[in-house]
């Protein structure tokens, strides 16, 4: 049969009760083109967009090469020439792209393909456009990934689909050439670096940038809760944002473990940075000021606006074990003249 024969809505069926579709023997699902959409901004999200091409790149090469060896024998296509127009009839009928071939050859037996054209209506450009918007690079991974591995599958050696220009940068069309691997140049790397990742390699990649993030995570977690020594045996905690509880539970940690490392007996904390608070919010500075009191350390809290002292008012929030001053300058006074009244004169044998 030439592929040009076959009638691909007579082989379309829709057993509803069964909840299965086929095209000819094969089980086919359709999905709405913004589903679509909504996978290929998540991969972008989840796993970058290096790994996002890779992964979008393997599924189609896969696809390709799966129907190949399926569909030509379902729709029993023997020709080579009509095996080859069948992958491109297929995007078409699958509602993948309307595919135009402007130049074709081959030859199997000497291993020799080289196929040039463009895809109208490219479902991949579209959802690009609409969830990521445009891209430096070409985007339609899978549908030159289908091609890639469909025409591997028929010539018996590896073949590179690529694709040269596309809507989803900004251009008219999306245009392609098709040419064993072998053929092509520097200009196919993009293309053959997704098609030749691993599972390994992606997984390594993947670790590699969850690794970063966490350490990432790490760095900025320790810059929003920073503990600096200003003065000996003087820390001072500058908070800045929104205290939640995951928050106070990073200053308090943070906080104890410097006065253990210092010996520090007492500690500025400084809410200047802090534009909001709430009940919670001063449950959670208390608590932090009670840890660290019990480690002998005496707060004080200084940055207290007109607004937060206003507001802590209202909600009843209790204070009166707490030295509040303006800023971290009375702050700092208040500290040196408490470490001074604990000093002990050997002398006199008392403090001085």
């Amino acid at each position: 049969m030439k592929a040009s024969d076959i009638d691909f809505k007579q082989s379309l069926n829709f057993a509803i009760a069964d909840g299965r579709v086929t095209l000819g023997r094969e089980r086919v699902v359709l999905v709405r083109q913004e589903s679509l959409g909504v996978l290929r901004a998540l991969l972008y999200e989840q796993l970058g967009s290096s790994l996002a091409r890779a992964t979008l790149s393997q599924f189609g090469y896969r696809c390709g090469q799966d129907d190949y060896a399926a569909l030509a024998e379902t729709f029993a296509v023997e020709r080579a020439e009509d095996r080859l127009q069948l992958a491109f009839a297929l995007q078409a009928w699958l509602g993948a792209a309307a595919l135009e071939v402007t130049s074709c050859s081959h030859d199997q037996a000497a291993g020799a393909l080289d196929v040039a054209g463009w895809w109208r209506n490219s479902y991949e450009a579209e959802v690009h456009l609409a969830h990521l918007g445009p891209d430096e690079h070409p985007v339609c991974h899978a549908l030159a990934g289908y091609l890639s591995g469909w025409c591997t599958a028929f010539l018996g050696r590896p073949v590179l689909a690529i694709e040269t220009r596309c809507m989803g940068q900004g251009e008219e069309r999306c245009e392609f050439r098709i040419r064993p691997d072998a053929a092509w140049g520097g200009e196919a790397a993009r293309w053959r670096v997704a098609l030749t990742e691993t599972s390994a390699s992606l997984s390594t990649e993947l670790e590699r940038q969850t690794a970063l993030i966490q350490e990432q995570e790490a760095a900025i977690s320790e810059l929003s809760t920073p503990v600096m020594e200003i003065w000996d045996d003087i820390l001072v905690l500058p908070i800045v944002g929104v205290v939640d509880t995951r928050r106070s539970l990073e200053l308090m940690t943070n906080l104890l473990d410097r006065i253990v490392e210092t010996q520090s007996r007492c500690v500025i904390i400084d809410v200047t940075g802090v534009e909001v608070v709430d009940t919670k919010t001063a449950d959670y500075l208390l608590k932090v000021i009670r840890a660290a009191n019990l480690l002998g350390s005496r707060c004080v809290l200084t940055g207290l606006s007109p607004a937060i002292a206003q507001t802590l008012v209202e909600i009843g929030a209790d204070l009166t074990e707490v030295n509040t001053l303006r800023n971290i300058k009375d702050g700092l006074k208040d500290c040196l003249r408490y470490i001074r009244s604990q000093r002990v004169d050997p002398k006199a044998g008392r403090k001085g």
